[in-house]
C-alpha cells in the first residue's frame, strides 16, 4: 500500500459536514475484540469511521462540528505510550492524529465526555448511530443532562439523527481513487480463484484449497479477507453460509468458492463453481448452465436508469425458465413466477451493493420503489440453484406472492410477525406436491461477479475469472503453482 494520502478523506468530510450543517456529529470506531484469553481477533476499523478520518487504530472516536470554527474535525486517540507501544505496536497519538490525519484538534480518549459536552452546547442536532453497545449511554446521558439546562435558558441538542442515511449515499456512489482499490481487490481475488481452480483436486479437504486461494491473497498484498471464505464441496454447496470448510473433497463433487480479498479497505466478492476433478457431469453442466444464463440476463440489465430490481428480475426468469425444463417446477414460467415457485431452488436475491463492506450500505428501494441505478455504483450479481440432497419432493403453494405487499406488512408489523402471516396464509392455500428429479440432488451452483455502474451501462471488475463451462474445465487443467502434500 501506498503512503498515507489525507486528500480523499478531508473531501469526504467536506461533503459529510455539509449534510449535516451546524449539527455535531460522533463517530465511534471499532474496539478490540476478545477472541479467548489474552488474545484478539485481528482489528479492523469501522468503515464509516475509516471513510471518514482514514486512522487505523481501536479506540478513536471522531467528532465533527462544521459550526466551530477552531475545531470542525476532532479525533479522541489513545495516548502515546512506550511500555505498551514495546508490546502492541505504535500508536499515532494526539501528535499523528493532527499532523498525519489532518484534524483541527486531538485529544487523548479520556478527555471524550468533557469535550463532548462542551460541543454538545448550542448545537441543534446530535448525529449518532444508537446502538453502539456502551457507547449509547454516553452520549444519550450527557444530552440528557443538556436538556435539563434548557429550562434555565441554555441551548440543548433537541434530536438526535442516524447519521447512517448520509454516510450510506456518500458511500455508495465511488470515486476515482475508490475504484482503483476496489478493481485492485476484485485482480487479486480473481488470480486467487484461478489459483484454486488449479488447486483443486479429489482428496483434498475444502480447507487445503482454502489455504491455497488465500495464499494467493496475502502474496498479492491484500491484508485480509473481505469476509470468511466459503468452500463448500458437494451438498455443501447447498448451504448458502456455509463455513466449516472441513470436508474431505470426492471425485464427481462441484467446489463451490464465495470468497474476495480486501485491499485498500474495499472488498471484491466472487463466486465460482467447478468440478474437483475437473469435468463437468451431464446434469452439473446442464444446472450450470442455466446460472450463467441467469448472471448474464443479471449483468445486462444493470445499466444505469434500470431500476436495481431489474437485475432481480432478469436473472429469475431466466432461472425459473430453467427449472421448468429441468421437470423440477410443477407449473409454466409465468405462473411459477407469479408464485414464486423458483424460491424452493433460489431463495436470496440476485445480488447487494459493494464496497469497504461486503454487503455495504446503500438503501434498495427509495419512496417505497426499487431505486435507479447510477453510474459509480457497484453491485454483485450472484443468481444460484441450490438441490438439497435429502430432499426427494418439494411441496408448492398455488397462491400468488405480492412482493410490495409483503414488503409493506413487514414494515407495519415487523418481519417476525409478517411471517407467521404469510405461513398461515401458506397453509390455506392449495397445495401441490412435486418430485425434484434424482439426478439434480445434492448439486449447488453459484455463480457471483462484481459490477460497477457507468455511463454507458456497466464494467464487470471481476472479468476473467473463468466463468463458462470450457473456461472453467481448462482453468481445472492447468498446473497449480502451489505444493500439494
Amino acid at each position: 500500500m501506498s503512503p498515507f494520502d489525507p486528500a480523499p478523506f478531508v473531501e469526504r468530510r467536506q461533503r459529510f459536514a455539509a449534510a449535516i450543517g451546524d449539527g455535531l456529529a460522533i463517530i465511534p470506531g471499532a474496539r478490540e475484540i476478545q477472541r479467548n484469553g489474552d488474545v484478539n481477533y485481528e482489528f479492523r476499523q469501522a468503515s464509516d469511521f475509516f471513510f471518514l478520518t482514514g486512522f487505523d487504530e481501536p479506540d478513536a472516536v471522531a467528532v465533527f462540528n462544521p459550526a466551530d470554527a477552531k475545531e470542525r474535525f476532532v479525533l479522541f486517540v489513545r495516548p502515546r505510550d512506550r511500555e505498551m507501544e514495546i508490546w502492541n505496536g505504535r500508536r499515532a497519538g494526539v501528535e499523528g492524529a493532527i499532523a498525519t490525519y489532518g484534524a483541527d484538534a486531538a485529544y487523548t480518549i479520556d478527555r471524550l465526555d468533557a469535550k463532548l459536552r462542551e460541543y454538545m452546547v448550542d448545537r441543534p442536532a446530535i448525529f449518532y448511530r444508537l446502538g453502539s453497545g456502551g457507547f449509547d449511554g454516553r452520549v444519550t446521558r450527557l444530552v440528557g443532562d443538556l436538556r435539563a439546562a434548557r429550562a434555565r435558558g441554555y441551548a440543548a441538542p433537541v434530536r438526535i439523527e442516524d447519521p447512517g442515511p448520509i454516510l450510506n449515499e456518500l458511500r455508495l456512489r465511488r470515486s476515482p481513487a475508490e475504484l482503483m482499490r476496489h478493481r485492485r481487490a476484485c485482480e487479486i481475488s480473481r488470480d486467487a480463484h484461478i489459483e484454486a481452480m488449479r488447486y483443486a483436486r479429489p482428496g483434498l479437504y475444502e480447507y487445503q484449497v482454502q489455504a491455497a486461494l488465500e495464499h494467493v491473497f496475502r502474496v498479492s498484498g491484500s491484508p485480509r479477507n473481505g469476509y470468511p471464505s466459503i468452500v463448500a464441496s458437494g451438498a455443501n454447496a447447498c448451504i448458502l453460509h456455509y463455513s466449516e470448510n472441513n470436508r474431505k473433497m470426492e471425485d464427481g463433487d462441484l467446489l463451490l468458492i464465495d470468497a474476495g480479498c480486501e485491499w485498500g479497505y474495499h472488498s471484491a466478492d466472487i463466486t465460482r463453481t467447478f468440478p474437483v476433478n475437473g469435468r463437468f457431469t451431464v446434469a452439473q453442466r446442464a444446472v450450470y448452465e442455466i446460472v450463467l444464463r441467469a448472471q448474464l440476463a443479471g449483468i445486462a440489465a444493470a445499466r444505469p436508469g434500470h431500476r436495481y430490481e431489474a437485475v432481480h428480475e432478469a436473472a429469475r426468469r431466466v432461472l425459473t425458465e430453467g427449472l421448468v425444463a429441468l421437470g423440477a417446477l410443477p407449473r409454466g414460467v409465468d405462473e411459477s413466477l407469479a408464485m414464486h415457485h423458483y424460491r424452493e431452488f433460489y431463495m436470496h436475491g440476485t445480488g447487494h451493493w459493494l464496497g469497504m463492506d461486503v454487503h455495504d450500505v446503500g438503501d434498495y428501494r427509495i419512496d417505497r420503489k426499487s431505486r435507479v441505478l447510477e453510474p459509480g455504483m457497484v453491485l454483485t450479481v450472484e443468481p444460484g440453484l441450490y438441490f438439497d440432497p435429502e430432499r426427494e419432493t418439494a411441496t408448492f403453494h398455488l397462491r400468488e406472492y405480492n412482493e410490495d405487499e409483503s414488503w409493506e406488512r413487514r414494515l407495519r408489523l415487523g418481519a417476525g410477525a409478517a411471517r407467521k402471516i404469510e405461513e398461515e396464509e401458506k397453509a390455506k392455500a392449495e397445495k401441490i406436491t412435486h418430485a425434484v428429479p434424482r439426478e439434480l440432488r445434492g448439486i449447488g451452483i453459484r455463480i457471483e461477479d462484481d459490477v460497477l455502474i457507468t455511463d454507458s451501462g456497466c464494467d464487470v471488475l471481476t472479468a476473467g475469472t473463468p466463468k463458462t463451462v470450457d473456461e472453467v474445465e481448462r482453468a481445472c487443467a492447468e498446473p497449480s503453482r502451489l505444493p500439494r502434500l
